[in-house]
């Protein structure tokens, strides 16, 4: 029998709701004689946020999502976090609150699971044998992307979130970081790194030297990667599933922008090789995957090429330099027989390859002499043997989306098609980058994983 309705005209509750008023005005007041007010302020909204959030476990998720741009770490001691982790954290512990007192009975086994159990024996035994004192934090930033891969089983299992609310969710995040990155590009406030690299200079449009955006990332390649990844997962849905066009163009062009006023070389890179891929895959026969190949390097990559192949644009790309600075992580690898086949261990880069830096390169240049590579990182802190173990699982995670795409339909088809173009631009943006080593864009794939793996049998709903 439903309890009766509070009656606010009865005099003994509003007697009560008296006091409560009372008792915390008073509490308030009390904690302004110590605690300044806009502290206490803060801490009021706190607490009715994480209240409605506790309430709310999909839009913690969706949280999650939002902020995994947000790089920035905040140190405390020996330890530091992320505005991110710390969400994901309080996501898990909502959603096994609310499995609890809910009685949900959710079955969160997938076909990745196997691969997950290596990945984490993997990780956990290069975090432990790293020579850095830091080497197991390593390990438990991999078990943070999965967490958030079995808390999205979890959820989208239950039917408290669907894939295309997701998907909505990482579309706003990267229109939101591209928005901010061309403001930083634009008017160079929060922006933290300039060069010659202006594309609309070189056509006699501007000036070359520009700002690179970032948005709250810690770097321009980190944000270009993050925002092209979700610009090659936007192309399939906008021409196949998104029914307002004009928006979705709009979105599009946004995000586009975003990667552009990035001006990252790999991202360029990324874009090209998803493109080309997706243009190749998604046609009904190989004659016609031909013809929109071609097209698209005779009408885009061609012209590309020919306006940037004598500009001072090529000097800022100069396989020559980046050579040279991956001859010091490739010294780190050939250093012992431990180092190549087994690695230096997790957090253990500028332990490993430091030493190996030329010594007229001042210690406040260091940074500048970081792997830039992806695949280069990973050989460094994980050797040969955890190298190929991990890289076999994104070429599984591809060839098996590619896989489904070929043989599923509906929903599951464009779910695989998604995740086979965004691995595809993670192969080439690694190259140039070591962004995907970050524990935050870990938490970015395996967000997509979860779309594919989670084997929804509901057909796709339009976004």
């Amino acid at each position: 029998m439903a309890s009766p309705a509070i009656k606010w005209t009865d005099p003994s509750q509003q007697w009560r709701w008296a006091i409560i008023f009372l008792l915390i005005s008073t509490v308030l007041g009390l904690m302004s004689l110590v605690i300044p007010v806009y502290v206490i302020a803060g801490l009021l909204v706190g607490a009715i946020v994480l209240s409605y959030l506790a309430l709310n476990p999909a839009k913690t998720f969706y949280l999650a999502i939002f902020t995994i741009p947000f790089t920035e770490r905040i140190r405390v001691l020996p330890v530091s976090f992320s505005l991110n982790e710390l969400i994901i954290f309080y996501t898990l512990v909502v959603c096994v609150a609310h499995a609890v007192m809910k009685g949900h009975k959710v079955s969160i086994r997938t076909a990745l699971d196997p691969w997950i159990a290596v990945l984490s024996v993997l990780f956990f035994l290069a975090g432990f044998f790293s020579i850095s004192d830091t080497g197991l934090l390593g390990f438990f930033k991999i078990i943070e992307a999965f967490i958030v891969y079995y808390l999205a089983i979890y959820l989208l299992r239950s039917q408290q979130i669907t894939r295309a609310a997701v998907l909505k969710t990482l579309v706003a995040t990267a229109v939101f970081q591209a928005l901010l990155g061309t403001f930083q590009s634009v008017t160079g406030i929060g922006a933290e790194f300039q060069s010659n690299r202006g594309y609309l200079g070189y056509l006699g449009l501007g000036s070359n030297v520009v700002w690179h955006g970032k948005g709250t990332t810690f770097h321009f390649n980190t944000l270009g990667n993050f925002l092209v990844i979700n610009l090659l997962i936007f192309v399939p849905l906008l021409f196949r599933h998104i029914k307002r066009k004009k928006r979705a163009f709009l979105w599009f062009g946004i995000i586009l922008l975003g990667v552009v006023t990035t001006y990252s070389r790999g991202t360029l890179l990324g874009l090209i090789a998803g493109t080309i891929f997706y243009l190749a895959v998604s046609q009904p026969n190989l004659k016609r995957a031909l013809l929109m190949v071609g097209a698209f390097i005779l009408c885009a990559i061609v012209p590309l090429a020919l306006t940037l192949f004598n500009s001072s644009y090529v000097e800022t790309v100069s396989y020559e330099e980046r050579l040279m600075v991956w001859q010091v992580p490739m010294a780190a690898i050939n250093s012992s027989a431990k180092a190549f086949w087994f690695g230096s261990g997790l957090n253990s880069y500028a332990l490993a390859a430091w030493p190996h830096i030329p010594a007229s390169v001042p210690m406040s240049q260091y940074h500048n002499w970081f792997a830039h590579n992806f695949y280069l990182l990973t050989v460094v802190e994980a050797g040969i043997v955890g190298a190929a173990i991990l890289f076999c699982f994104l070429v599984y995670t591809w060839l098996n989306s590619w896989m489904r795409y070929a043989r599923t339909h509906g929903g599951q088809r464009t779910y695989a098609i998604l995740v086979s173009v965004a691995m595809v631009g993670v192969f080439f943006v690694s190259i140039f980058d070591h962004t995907f080593a970050s524990p935050h864009y870990k938490v970015f794939i395996f967000v997509l994983l979860s779309l594919l793996y989670v084997k929804n049998t509901r057909q796709f709903r339009s976004v």
